[in-house]
């Protein structure tokens, strides 16, 4: 097991944004079938030969809950391709100041393909997991972000509640 923590500001209140993070994963969207995720990456952000952007499909598992009064949303994936990692961990919101929210990723994967893939993990499997998850922060963030201006413009940013 490899242990995963990315995070990334998101500008909208903590409230709004994992309300948001979980239709994320719930919503029909172009491209996007619910239970399913594309994650993706960049191969030339990371100096690695190969294509510019490697992508594969995950079956997606997430629920929301709450403790404490904080909101979290536990996330799995299991892959269709032997090749990729299974993870599992959560998506967090903290509040970085009124108006800005910080989302963070944070779990566990399995390298895939038992000593070797352990071996590619320690060279360069690492920097991959942390720039897939860093892709898909972005996609999450991108998503919240036209949510709130969307809501903002139609007076409806003030919901949900926590």
């Amino acid at each position: 097991m490899s242990d995963l923590k990315e995070s990334i500001d998101v500008e909208c209140p903590r409230f709004y944004a994992m309300h948001h993070a979980e239709r994320f994963f719930s919503l029909h969207r172009r491209d996007h079938t619910p239970g399913m995720l594309t994650l993706r990456v960049d191969l030339s952000s990371l100096k690695l030969p190969g294509s510019s952007e490697a992508r594969h499909n995950v079956r997606v598992k997430h629920e929301l809950t709450e403790k404490d009064g904080a909101k979290t949303l536990a996330l799995s994936w299991d892959p269709q391709d032997r090749t990729v990692p299974r993870f599992a961990g959560t998506l967090s919101a903290g509040e970085k100041d009124p108006g800005a929210t910080t989302l963070t990723l944070e779990g566990a994967y399995t390298p895939p393909l038992g000593v070797a893939g352990a071996a590619f993990d320690l060279v360069a499997g690492r920097k991959i997991a942390s720039a897939t998850a860093h892709g898909l922060l972005e996609d999450i963030k991108e998503f919240i972000e036209s949510d709130y201006r969307t809501a903002r413009a139609t007076n409806l940013a003030s919901s949900p509640k926590e």
